[in-house]
């Protein structure tokens, strides 16, 4: 996995509600994905093959840490690119 950020977890999923439309894959050998559960409003490493959570974090930073540690590598970092604009009005 790449950047994440927790703006792009607000959506939710019309086919799977109460979950974010964006989900990002882990190893493929672990079957895990990282979504966020809108209904709890905490982040989720599931299962992919059966949609259950197997962990649950109340930040993206510390859902993040256990996917890097579950994959053996830092390869994914928590990292915000949606910033608001403020326009200098006179």
């Amino acid at each position: 996995m790449p950047a994440v950020c927790e703006h792009e977890f607000q959506q939710e999923d019309p086919n799977n509600k109460g979950y974010s439309m964006t989900e990002y894959d882990i190893y493929a050998r672990l079957g895990l994905t990282l979504r966020k559960n809108l209904k709890f409003n905490e982040y989720e490493l599931a299962k992919i093959s059966t949609g259950i959570a197997q962990f649950g974090f109340k930040t993206l930073q510390e859902a993040v840490a256990k996917a890097n540690e579950l994959e053996g590598t830092a390869n994914t970092w928590v990292e915000c690119k949606h910033r608001m604009v403020i326009k200098n009005v006179q």
